[in-house]
């Protein structure tokens, strides 16, 4: 900190409090940061681990402190701050540092030090060492989240959404303990559980996942409107027997009067490269204006809804695929999110 103050900032670090000052109000330390022509109090609390369930105790007591020594913030220390640990103490007014670089330290108007260490490879994620599931993002337990999402409102049973979603009651219980750890999920007197963070969790979820069409196969159609070919795979797709949904450009055409999407991207439940004669496609290279994609888990074709006869990826999954896709589809993603998404998600019981 002091290296960053002293080759950014202008301002000086000086540690002056006295010991029983600082002990008094239940603080580590106390920084003052001097420049030529200002001075800043700053609250520290040192921890050995902070993880989200310990955001809202810790900065109501670091508030407290801080109106007590009238001190302009409050500064939480540690080895590791994650994300989301970071996204919530920032929301409760408290900045942080951490021995990987992450710092934030915001004064309004007069200081604003923002530092980022070492970064996670785009679309890795990172549990803390006492989860047991690899991932909740990923497989079957991404299943639970899509649930959690596609039901806001709704109070789950824990044995009660395994089976709404098919999976086994274990990984649900391990899923949700995990949700419920990183404050994206809370519970009541019986124990059922519901969403808490909806639109925290939804963009990490984006965040964290790559593009299930980056491999999809590829395909020319005969005709030449986007929208009519949505209608005609639809309906050749129904009358195979084929579990198929439209995603991304194609599918946000159902649900807000966007513009037409150049390529019609489907997830189906069997092999592309099978599909390709019975629907009349032709399987190309590049320039395509199909993509077929059989997905890693079925999980995709839960929630889905039907369009003018047209089944289409839920509004959780489609705002997944356009946020991981190139060109407009990340700006429709935001439209949808505000159209459709955003009054369910946000504040609902949010820490």
């Amino acid at each position: 900190m002091r290296k960053i103050l002293d080759s950014a900032s202008g301002f000086q670090l000086d540690s002056s409090m006295s010991g029983a000052q600082v002990g008094a109000q239940g603080v580590d330390a106390v920084w003052r940061l001097r420049s030529d022509s200002d001075e800043a109090c700053l609250l520290i609390e040192a921890k050995t681990n902070i993880w989200p369930r310990d955001v809202a105790p810790v900065s109501a007591r670091l508030k407290a402190a801080a109106a007590a020594l009238d001190a302009d913030g409050c500064v939480l220390v540690a080895p590791r701050v994650t994300e989301r640990t970071r996204d919530l103490l920032q929301r409760a007014g408290v900045d942080y540092i951490d021995l990987r670089g992450q710092v934030r330290v915001v004064i309004p108007g007069r200081l604003l030090i923002v530092a980022q260490g070492a970064q996670q490879a785009p679309g890795a994620y990172s549990p803390d060492r006492n989860d047991r599931i690899v991932n909740p993002f990923r497989g079957k337990a991404s299943r639970i989240v899509r649930a959690l999402l596609a039901e806001p409102q709704r109070w789950w049973g824990v044995t009660e959404l395994a089976e709404c979603v098919g999976v086994s009651a274990g990984l649900s219980v391990k899923t949700l303990k995990t949700l419920e750890r990183n404050i994206y999920v809370r519970r009541d007197q019986d124990r059922r559980v519901t969403l808490a963070d909806g639109e925290a969790l939804l963009r990490q979820w984006a965040a964290v996942v790559d593009s299930a069409f980056r491999n999809a196969g590829r395909f020319v159609s005969r005709l030449p409107d986007p929208d009519e070919v949505t209608r005609r795979l639809s309906s050749r797709l129904e009358s195979l027997g084929v579990r198929y949904a439209v995603s991304r450009l194609a599918a946000a055409r159902f649900i807000e009067p966007y513009a037409p999407a150049r390529v019609v991207d489907i997830y189906v439940d069997r092999d592309p490269g099978d599909l390709a004669e019975p629907l009349g496609l032709l399987p190309v290279d590049r320039g395509e204006t199909v993509r077929l994609v059989r997905p890693g888990d079925e999980g995709v074709f839960q929630f889905c809804g039907e369009y003018d006869t047209v089944t289409v990826v839920s509004p959780v999954q489609l705002f997944i695929d356009l946020s991981n896709g190139r060109g407009r589809d990340p700006d429709v993603a935001e439209r949808l999110f505000e159209n459709s998404l955003r009054e369910t998600l946000v504040g609902r019981g949010e820490p």
